[in-house]
């Protein structure tokens, strides 16, 4: 979807000055974010800018120690109680979970399942969705994902690119309103990345809201709405790819890109 459709869309997710310490140790600094339903957000920077940490914090599975994370408008992991933030209950954080689809590094399917039977746990188990529902509705996702023909193949059976995109279907199954991936081909073999990235590139094409954590850099400036560069645990740049990569404003921006493209 373009960055202009999208901004006439309601806001997907907002971050607000979030700060997040490992001990003592700062890995995000005050960033503020807005993502747009329908955007495709990729966040790029150099390993330890804290992109991981953000979007696992979108995610609640990692706590915030300041500041505010709304998902579709409500408060992800928190409750305003006379005045007062106080941690929500776990349960109201499965609730609120389940707007949002994550894609892992690596794929984390259950071995002892096929490719259909990893799609349709959740829906059946978490959703208590009928069973023939989920199944017909699992054969529909991983047929979107190209992968019609593996719908009774176990995950010793598939590729690196073809567990992926069977993780990218168990998602989708769940109807998220936000796709998170956190480097989802870092873990394949360079002829499986494409194939991993085609998917998410139709994904972005069919207006699925995605905010992708990628060293992909073709990835960030073909399909993104807008390129975000963290380092430091700051945000340091952001805007339309075209700008980001023919004329970035912050020199830690032009650094970083010296490094992965060569070109700037």
């Amino acid at each position: 979807m373009s960055a202009n459709q999208s901004d006439n869309l309601p806001d997907a997710v907002v971050c607000r000055d979030v700060m997040k310490f490992y001990g003592d140790l700062p890995v995000l600094r005050n960033v503020s974010l807005t993502v747009k339903s329908g955007e495709t957000m990729v966040i790029i920077g150099p390993s330890g800018s804290g992109k991981t940490t953000l979007i696992r914090c979108i995610n609640r599975l990692e706590k915030i120690q300041q500041g505010t994370i709304h998902v579709g408008g409500a408060l992800m992991g928190y409750r305003l109680k006379n005045g007062l933030m106080k941690e929500d209950s776990e349960k109201n954080i499965a609730m609120l979970r389940r707007r949002i689809g994550m894609v892992f590094q690596r794929f984390n399917l259950f071995s002892h399942m096929t490719a259909l039977q990893n799609v349709m746990e959740a829906p059946v188990s978490v959703l208590r969705m009928n069973k023939k529902k989920a199944r017909d509705q699992a054969a529909e996702l991983l047929a979107r994902v190209g992968l019609a023909d593996k719908l009774t193949h176990y995950p010793s059976q598939l590729s690196g690119g073809q567990q992926q995109r069977v993780a990218i279907a168990r998602a989708l199954a769940m109807n998220p309103e936000v796709m998170l991936f956190d480097e989802p081909t870092s873990a394949l073999d360079p002829e499986m990345i494409g194939e991993v990235l085609s998917v998410m590139q139709d994904l972005a094409l069919q207006g699925m809201t995605m905010i992708v954590v990628t060293h992909e850099m073709e990835f960030a400036r073909n399909v993104a709405d807008r390129v975000v560069i963290m380092d430091g645990g700051e945000i340091i740049e952001q805007g339309p790819p075209q700008k980001i990569f023919t004329a970035p404003e912050n020199p830690r921006t032009r650094t970083f890109l010296n490094k992965v493209l060569h070109k700037i």
